[in-house]
């Protein structure tokens, strides 16, 4: 069924530059500050093939079955109710996955793929789930644009969530691993390498490095789970956004596992937070974590936010 929705969403031309000359630059800009409304109106008017299909999965709106049977030809609607992207109310479906088009530009030349995840608060307007599997946001972009780009053996994805990082950094591995503490974010992250054509992902289930126990590798790369987030009773333990650790635990424990699952002059590129302690330096703190483990470690601050 996946090769059958793949020939979908290429023959809608379900694409970034397709969508952005379907909702326009206001609309666009909208979405980025969080209001799906003038996207809505915009696309209401067009019976397109991806402006049926951004509605459904950007936008998260219910739609008729015939509209989303029209746009997806060769999958049908039986097809992605199989695989979980949508859920069939009588003659109307409603989307169970966010599904979008992503560009990107590297060193390897442009590219684009589609990427499933989880559909966020904007478009189903209730609370997530503690399981969230995230898409593609702000940080992941920024690791995806600051991964090295010369070729190597063998990388280790940690904490891969939809399975960005691992894809991009396929495209100068000849073998990569991703693990997660989650089986749904797993799920995700094979879809869509799937999806998108793309071989040579191992993906393997467990928390921080219990999955390669033993193994080294020449690059790791990790947006782990980094949001910092108080404890008290109540507070839910997302597992895309602070891994059920308390503070800067998590981090931590990244930075300093990564000198045993590396071979001698690997690198490691991480995303991470780490707290400013009363009479301790925060990037101090950061530093010593790789120091500490025998690494040679380059701290980049990019915010410091007061509590």
């Amino acid at each position: 069924m996946i090769p059958a929705l793949r020939a979908d969403l290429d023959a809608a031309r379900y694409r970034v530059d397709r969508l952005d000359e379907l909702w326009g630059a206001a609309a666009s800009a909208a979405l980025q500050r969080g209001n799906r409304v003038p996207a809505s109106r915009v696309l209401a008017a067009s019976d397109d093939p991806a402006a049926v299909l951004a509605r459904v999965f950007i936008l998260g709106e219910v739609v008729e079955a015939a509209e989303l049977a029209s746009a997806l030809p060769e999958l049908g609607v039986a097809g992605a109710a199989e695989l979980d992207l949508v859920a069939v109310e009588g003659d109307r479906v409603r989307p169970r996955a966010d599904l979008r088009p992503y560009a990107f530009v590297d060193p390897h030349g442009t590219g684009e793929w589609w990427i499933a995840s989880d559909l966020g608060e904007l478009a189903t307007g209730a609370a997530l789930r503690v399981d969230h599997v995230l898409g593609v946001g702000g940080a992941s972009t920024t690791l995806a644009s600051l991964q090295f780009p010369d070729d190597v053996e063998s990388v280790l994805d940690l904490g891969t969530g939809c399975g960005i990082q691992a894809l991009h950094a396929r495209r100068f591995a000849k073998r990569v691993v991703a693990t997660d503490i989650s089986q749904r974010a797993l799920d995700y992250a094979r879809f869509n390498a799937e999806l998108n054509g793309v071989d040579g992902i191992e993906f393997r289930l467990g928390s921080l490095y219990e999955p390669v126990a033993g193994e080294r590798f020449d690059r790791i790369v990790s947006n782990p789970p980094f949001v910092i987030t108080p404890r008290p009773p109540g507070v839910p333990e997302y597992e895309y956004r602070d891994g059920g650790l308390e503070g800067d635990a998590l981090v931590a424990s990244v930075v300093a596992g990564a000198a045993e699952h590396l071979v001698p002059g690997g690198t490691a590129q991480l995303l991470g937070n780490w707290e400013y302690r009363w009479n301790a330096d925060g990037l101090e703190r950061a530093a010593g974590w790789a120091s500490d483990a025998g690494l040679d470690v380059w701290v980049i601050e990019r915010d410091l936010l007061d509590p």
